[in-house]
């Protein structure tokens, strides 16, 4: 299918479908593919959060090597500051709640070592206590008072007002991002090969039911989603 954005409720849609077929054999010049729906499983869905997973973390790795690019993390630099939120975020959603399959960090036993063990943890608190939720002093704004004093601090005169005293920054070293940039690679291995596990046994499961001669039917190419549901739970 054409990776050509579509346009749609005033925003672009990349709709893509991507196959390999397990079985060949020859295919006449007038025959057509078609994606066909798979009998509702767990190993279906967690063969399709795989994929989402995949791509938040190579979406991750992007952003991070685009803000590496900036040097020393600037919280100033509104560029870098985006990019470096984004990667965190992405980072973080394969191992927290919601409609897909999560990830543990139990599952990667005897792939991180020590030091990927203790990356892994600063990046999901950092995006829990600084990125999505303001908790840490990675952030803080204090209200102050004003006065005028002698240079021995003692108060002059009557002149005062209030103010604030304010820290802003990223959260992550430069050196954190390039780690990042090596620990990322890892996870998305671990995802492909188990995408690999999972599509062997749905295509085995896919031949038995076809052999049964149970009915098939096609699968939509597009599912266009709703704005108007944004606070609502999307079905499998």
């Amino acid at each position: 299918m054409s990776d050509e954005p579509i346009e749609y409720g005033d925003q672009l849609f990349h709709p893509s479908w991507t196959f390999e077929f397990m079985d060949i054999e020859p295919i006449g010049r007038d025959r057509k593919i078609v994606p066909i729906e798979l009998k509702a499983c767990p190993s279906a869905e967690e063969y399709g959060d795989l994929h989402l997973i995949a791509d938040d973390f190579e979406h991750s790795l992007q952003c991070f090597a685009e803000a590496s690019k900036f040097g020393i993390p600037d919280p100033a630099n509104v560029l870098a500051k985006a990019l470096i939120f984004s990667a965190v975020m992405a980072y973080a959603r394969p191992f927290s709640s919601g409609v897909r399959v999560k990830l543990t960090p139990e599952m990667f036993d005897g792939i991180w070592n020590d030091n990927n063990k203790a990356l892994h943890t600063f990046l999901f608190e950092l995006r829990n206590r600084h990125v999505a939720h303001s908790v840490n002093d990675f952030e803080r704004c204090d209200a102050v008072g004003v006065i005028v004093t002698y240079p021995g601090l003692q108060r002059e005169g009557n002149s005062s007002g209030v103010g604030v005293t304010t820290l802003s920054t990223i959260g992550l070293t430069a050196s954190k991002i390039q780690e990042a940039q090596a620990h990322i690679p890892l996870m998305v291995e671990f995802v492909r090969a188990r995408i690999n596990e999972l599509k062997i046994k749905l295509h085995a499961e896919m031949k038995a039911e076809l052999a049964a001669g149970t009915p098939w039917k096609m699968a939509p190419m597009i599912r266009f989603s709703d704005t108007t549901k944004i606070a609502k739970r999307r079905s499998r």
